[in-house]
């Protein structure tokens, strides 16, 4: 759903230490967590250790019930999300 905005998926994976570890932190602007299948893999404040670039919090399911019901609402209001993430100042 991303790219049909623009936007380049360009790592994805388990969400642990280990694959955050590997990210080169220059490379990505902005970390997706999934709440339902990422947020149980991950230790205690994993991410605000190992990661220090934008976070957003992601309901996947909410996101694939927003698809099959082809809400084009909740596309743009991700990708409202996203931009505000990656530039506060021009919202």
């Amino acid at each position: 759903m991303l790219e049909s905005y623009g936007f380049e998926i360009s790592h994805a994976g388990l969400l642990n230490e280990q694959f955050l570890g590997s990210l080169e932190l220059t490379a990505y602007e902005l970390l997706i967590i999934d709440q339902n299948e990422d947020i149980p893999t991950l230790s205690p404040n994993a991410a605000e250790r190992l990661w220090h670039r934008p976070v957003l919090f992601n309901d996947s399911m909410a996101t694939r019930v927003s698809l099959q019901k082809g809400n084009p609402a909740f596309g743009r209001m991700l990708v409202e999300q996203i931009c505000t993430l990656l530039d506060p100042d021009n919202p």
